[in-house]
């Protein structure tokens, strides 16, 4: 039976000091000498109460051992994260934002001792500094710690609050704006236009097969000869998606697509036509090899000097010797100032959407699961697949041969500044390991 009993004086305090004894699960005897609060015993009836309390959870099967909330949230965290079973982004990931944003503020803390208030408190100020897909990410991977620690009896409850329990305080109305800029047909074939002056026939049907097929920057950097089927059997030609480009331990490696979406991909004539047209141009193994034939890598470098330069425009780069412009003259394509190429992922499904293509047929191509009843029940059938490919076929006609004006171009854009706040990011964060980091979070929208 549960007791309490004398240890010291505390002398700043100038009270005796109280420890509560209780028995634990496996019948040796546990000790308490402070309350939930931190606070210290002085009355032998509290400390004789609380431990009364831990023998009543032990009866319940509740029971949690006050030393395991004692354990710190570093400790925890080298714990935890090799527990955690992730691929390879999703890991470096997580390392980066305990090792950057998390551990810094909470490492010396012990579990027991994170608070919600104080959580609360944080997030606020990491609004300050961050973006905001940085700040939810880093919250997410906290709260999800923190959500094991509790099924590990390391402490009773999350202090990190869900999207529920941070209804409080003044309204905020959901953000009307977009963060994601798509484009329209004719704006991607605009894009592939500015391409293919850089690229030629390889940059050109890059961003064509981003456009009309969905796929990530990552999966299209990746793709080798055999992931291509050209000729029609029957099935229509297919891009098969099995692989995708990215880097571990810091160098490039092929790995299974995001979320282990594999698939195969129907083409449009025009695409399959353009794809042939492309491997009759290089000896490489890649499908879109960088200019001297190897892999090309879609890093930091890929977005300001190559991709930047297909959206916003540049003026031609003088040859120091008099020679031809070893930069071609670009003109920004209006109205997508921002995009990304996993923008034209997004354009694809907004395009399919508006020709009322069947929902698992848009879904199966973009290679989603559809959750529930009616991902069990519904089915993608080669009729809805060849559909789907008339109408992409229809979209490029349409945009490849409309007049243009000028409305669609602009003067070269200048270089974006960089906002504040990524300054204060390590310059270990997503954008510094890889360029197409932080774009893959921004597929989170998948449905599983």
């Amino acid at each position: 039976m549960a007791y309490g009993e004398k240890r010291g004086y505390d002398k700043q305090a100038r009270k005796w000091r109280y420890r509560g004894r209780y028995k634990k699960p496996d019948g040796t005897w546990g000790s308490v000498s402070k309350d939930d609060e931190g606070q210290p015993f002085y009355k032998e009836r509290d400390a004789e109460a609380y431990a009364h309390g831990l023998e009543t959870d032990v009866r319940r099967k509740t029971f949690l051992d006050p030393r395991n909330s004692r354990i710190t949230v570093q400790e925890w965290s080298e714990l935890w994260i090799e527990s955690v079973e992730l691929a390879n982004r999703s890991d470096t990931t997580y390392r980066q934002r305990l090792r950057t944003v998390i551990l810094p503020q909470w490492g010396a803390h012990a579990m027991g001792d994170v608070t919600t208030v104080a959580v609360k408190t944080w997030e606020q100020q990491l609004r300050k500094r961050y973006s905001a897909r940085y700040v939810k990410s880093a919250m997410s991977i906290m709260r999800v710690m923190f959500d094991d620690a509790v099924t590990s009896k390391v402490r009773a409850d999350n202090p990190v609050p869900t999207l529920q329990s941070r209804r409080r305080g003044k309204f905020k109305g959901r953000q009307v704006e977009d963060e994601v800029v798509i484009a329209t047909p004719r704006q991607a074939y605009l894009l592939a236009c500015n391409a293919r002056q850089m690229r030629g026939v390889v940059g050109y049907a890059l961003v064509l097969t981003i456009a009309y097929c969905g796929l990530r920057i990552s999966e299209a950097a990746g793709l080798r000869r055999e992931h291509l089927v050209l000729g029609d059997e029957g099935q229509g030609p297919r891009l098969l998606v099995t692989e995708q480009n990215q880097y571990v331990d810091g160098k490039p490696a092929q790995v299974a697509p995001k979320y282990g979406s594999t698939g195969s991909i129907i083409l449009p004539p025009f695409l399959a036509a353009l794809l042939k047209e492309v491997l009759a141009s290089h000896q490489s193994e890649w499908v879109f090899p960088a200019p001297k034939g190897g892999k090309m890598h879609t890093g930091t470098w890929f977005y300001a000097a190559v991709w930047r330069r297909w959206v916003d425009g540049c003026a031609p780069e003088a040859d120091p010797l008099g020679r031809p412009a070893r930069l071609p003259e670009l003109r920004a394509v209006a109205g997508v100032e921002g995009l990304v190429p996993h923008g034209l992922r997004h354009s694809m499904k907004v395009w399919l959407d508006e020709l009322k293509h069947p929902r698992v047929a848009v879904e199966e191509r973009m290679r989603h699961r559809i959750p529930g009843v009616e991902g069990t029940y519904s089915h993608t059938t080669l009729p809805m697949e060849k559909d789907i490919a008339a109408d992409l076929q229809r979209l490029w006609e349409t945009s490849s041969t409309a007049v243009g004006d000028d409305g669609e171009w602009e003067e070269p854009r200048a270089a974006r500044e960089r906002k504040p706040r990524r300054k204060l990011i390590s310059q270990e964060s997503p954008t510094a390991l890889s360029g197409d980091a932080v774009e893959d979070e921004a597929d989170e929208v998948v449905v599983t």
